[in-house]
C-alpha cells in the first residue's frame, strides 16, 4: 500500500516503529488458523474523501502511514492480502449536495468488486429521505445504510431519518450507524431516542459501530432485549487493549486516556466480557480500514489478546456476520 512520505516524521523512533509496525502488510493469523473474516466496516471514498479522511487520522495519530493518494486498487489489494473475503464498504455525506453522487460511486465502485458489499447514505438534509433511501435498496440493491453523526453533524434517531427507518424496516435491513467515543469526538447521542427506535422498528438491523463505547453495560442490556441490535466492535477491541496496556505499565494517564474515557472503561470493564460470553453471534469485527488502528493482522493480535477462544473469535470474524446477511436474506452473498 502507497506510504505517506510524512509518515512518522519528527516522531521519536520507537514511535515510529510501533505505528509502523501495525501497517505492514501481509497474512494474518486468522488465515494461517483457516478463520473466515468478513469485515463490515471499510471505507473506499472518492479521491477528495479519501484524501481529507487521511489528513484527519493525520492530526491525532503521530506517523499515520497511509497516503492521501490511496487509491481504491490499493485498498482491495491490501484487504485481499489479508484475506478478507467479503466486507461493506460505507460511505456518508458530509454535505447533503454529495448525497446522490456517493450513493452512485459506490453503486458502480462495488460493481466491479466481488467482495464489496455497498451501504447506502443520507444526510438530514436529503430533501426527499424516503426516495433515496429506496434508490439504494431497491435500485441499487444495497445491504442497508450507514450514517456517522458526529462526523456528518445531525441527530441519527431524529425524527427527521424516519423515512429511512421505514424502508429498512419495510425490508427487514441494517441500519449501521456510528456510536460511542462521546470525548474524543465532543458530541453526544440520545440513546433514549436510539432505543426507542429499536422498539419502533423491530424488522431494522441496528447496528451500533463501535459497540456504544465504552457503555458496554448498555450494549449488554440492548442486546437482551432487542433481537434486532447488534454490535461492530471496529476500534473498540483495540482501544480496550491499549488500556490493558496503560493499566499494566502503570503509566501516569497520557493525554490519549481522556479520550478513552479511563473511568467508564474501568465500570463497564466486566461488561466487556460478558458481551462476548453470552451474545458473540450478534457481535461483528470492524476496522475501519485503510484509517482504522491498522492492517488486518494488528488488529487480529489485538482480539486474540484477550483470550476470548476460538468459538468467539470465529463468531466476530465472520459469524455473526453470516448471521445479519441471513436474517436480511443476503445469505447468498457469504463466500463458498
Amino acid at each position: 500500500m502507497k506510504r505517506s512520505q510524512q509518515a512518522g516524521e519528527g516522531e521519536a523512533p520507537e514511535t515510529q516503529a510501533a505505528v509502523l509496525d501495525r501497517w505492514m502488510g501481509g497474512k494474518t493469523g486468522a488465515q494461517k488458523e483457516g478463520m473466515e473474516w468478513i469485515d463490515p466496516h471499510v471505507h473506499i471514498l472518492p479521491p477528495r474523501r479519501m484524501a481529507g479522511l487521511v489528513r484527519w487520522v493525520r492530526k491525532f495519530t503521530p506517523g499515520f502511514p497511509v497516503s492521501e493518494e490511496i487509491t481504491p486498487e490499493e485498498i482491495v489489494s491490501a484487504l485481499r492480502e489479508s484475506g478478507i473475503r467479503l466486507f461493506f464498504n460505507l460511505v456518508f455525506p458530509l454535505w447533503e449536495e454529495e448525497t446522490e453522487e456517493l450513493n452512485r460511486f459506490n453503486r458502480d465502485l462495488c460493481s466491479g468488486i466481488p467482495e464489496a458489499v455497498p451501504f447506502g447514505s443520507l444526510h438530514i438534509e436529503t430533501p426527499n429521505k424516503e426516495k433515496e433511501t429506496r434508490r439504494c435498496i431497491e435500485e441499487y440493491g444495497f445491504l442497508g445504510m450507514k450514517l456517522h453523526p458526529y462526523a456528518q453533524r445531525f441527530p441519527a434517531f431524529d425524527d427527521d431519518m424516519r423515512p429511512m427507518f421505514e424502508v429498512l424496516n419495510e425490508h427487514r435491513r441494517p441500519f449501521l450507524v456510528h456510536t460511542g467515543f462521546d470525548v474524543f469526538y465532543g458530541m453526544y447521542m440520545d440513546l433514549q431516542k436510539m432505543e426507542r427506535v429499536l422498539g419502533e422498528y423491530p424488522g431494522m438491523q441496528v447496528v451500533a459501530v463501535h459497540a456504544l463505547f465504552p457503555r458496554f453495560r448498555l450494549a449488554h442490556r440492548l442486546l437482551s432485549e432487542y433481537d434486532n441490535f447488534w454490535l461492530d466492535m471496529t476500534n473498540s477491541i483495540s482501544c480496550m487493549r491499549i488500556y490493558e496496556d496503560l493499566k499494566a505499565k502503570g503509566d501516569p494517564r497520557p493525554p490519549v486516556a481522556e479520550s478513552l474515557e479511563v473511568e467508564d472503561v474501568e465500570e463497564n470493564y466486566p461488561w466487556f466480557r460478558r458481551l462476548f460470553e453470552d451474545f458473540s453471534h450478534r457481535i461483528l469485527y470492524g476496522t475501519d480500514f485503510p484509517v482504522g488502528f491498522g492492517y488486518h493482522h494488528a488488529l487480529w493480535e489485538d482480539l486474540r489478546y484477550f483470550g476470548f477462544g476460538e468459538a468467539i473469535e470465529r463468531d466476530l470474524l465472520g459469524g455473526a456476520a453470516h448471521n445479519l446477511l441471513e436474517r436480511c436474506g443476503f445469505g447468498h452473498l457469504m463466500p463458498r
